[in-house]
């Protein structure tokens, strides 16, 4: 057993990796923490096998769960490292809330931490590799948690909403300018090299091998979050996409919100209109279907406008997300970071 894990074996508890037969009572307290973290928890049990299934996550060398005495499932932790280059491994981690403060969050993020240093024989000795996590910055026990293992706080972002019970103006298309749905599965590959380019300067991004990372790319947008090519819009210059956004019906944690993944646009289109005008047309795409409000994920210093743009368009911050790291080897940063 790992060390990490001994004074909750002593305690009582159990710990095993994860499995799919565990997801009917996994996600009742995921959901349960959810709801204490965001103030809404709508996992559901399809959606988080098809994630598990589709992304490739090994549970058995990646995940662990903490089981109570009475058979309880009270704790999980996930780690993703299985990207190639694995200089920024994800960590995420849960407990109900009726069982924090027992040590349960930190020895889970301790094996994490521990265990992810694995990913040290697949980089150059050179290279930086930082570990990461997040959780809303008015959590005070996770920001507690974190700061208790070392880790650094380094951005916020915003989870920014706004409802669609309003009138929608109509959008305004950059001269030149055409809109279509994503063809499937035709438009996937220049639709992935469209998205790579228009965020190589988001923080956090990794360049990464097409031949790998396109195929993961497919499986996790089309086979485990279910986007529908149908609310994938395409805006074309010509042959060319000039920029891209996708939506979905329903937001993981809320079942009464729509939820724009993605919006991107390529370097030469932007300072034309482009993205609010495929807010604008999303926006009304999603009102057509009754969804009651969309929300989004942004960074809260985007170095492109895109909170300003946003604002513009009538969303508005509904919560602040804080970001941490923990430094385990200093080097050369593969990733963007400023």
């Amino acid at each position: 057993m790992n060390d990490s894990f001994k004074p909750l074996a002593e305690a009582g508890y159990q710990v095993r990796p994860a499995r799919f037969e565990d997801l009917p009572h996994l996600v009742p307290m995921f959901n349960a923490a959810e709801a204490e973290l965001t103030g809404a928890g709508d996992n559901t049990v399809e959606r988080y096998r098809e994630e598990w299934q589709q992304t490739g996550i090994n549970l058995t060398a990646s995940t662990r769960v903490v089981v109570a005495s009475d058979g309880a499932m009270v704790g999980c932790v996930e780690l993703w490292d299985h990207f190639n280059p694995p200089v920024r491994p994800w960590i995420w981690g849960r407990v109900h809330p009726e069982w924090q403060g027992r040590g349960i969050g930190s020895a889970l993020l301790a094996w994490a931490l521990t265990t992810t240093r694995r990913a040290l024989d697949r980089l150059p000795a050179d290279v930086r590799f930082a570990p990461h996590v997040a959780a809303p910055a008015a959590h005070r026990p996770s920001m507690d948690l974190f700061e208790g293992m070392g880790m650094n706080l380094y951005r916020y972002s915003w989870r920014m909403i706004t409802d669609l019970d309003r009138p929608i103006p109509a959008p305004e298309w950059p001269a030149g300018i055409v809109v279509r749905t994503l063809r499937y599965p035709e438009d996937l590959e220049a639709v992935y090299w469209a998205q790579d380019e228009a965020f190589r300067e988001h923080i956090g991004y990794v360049e990464r091998s097409f031949e790998e990372d396109f195929e993961r790319w497919k499986r996790y947008n089309f086979d485990a979050a279910g986007l529908k090519p149908e609310l994938w819009f395409l805006a074309l210059d010509g042959e060319q996409i000039a920029g891209l956004i996708n939506s979905q019906e329903r937001y993981d944690l809320d079942s009464q919100m729509g939820w724009i993944p993605t919006l991107g646009v390529r370097q030469a289109y932007r300072r034309r209109g482009l993205g609010q005008a495929l807010l604008l047309h999303t926006f009304r795409a999603l009102q057509q279907r009754d969804v009651p409000r969309v929300g989004l994920s942004v960074d809260a210093r985007n170095k492109t406008g895109a909170t300003r743009l946003y604002q513009r368009v009538g969303m508005r911050v509904q919560q602040e997300v804080a970001h941490y790291e923990i430094e385990l080897r200093p080097g050369r940063d593969l990733a963007v970071m400023d």
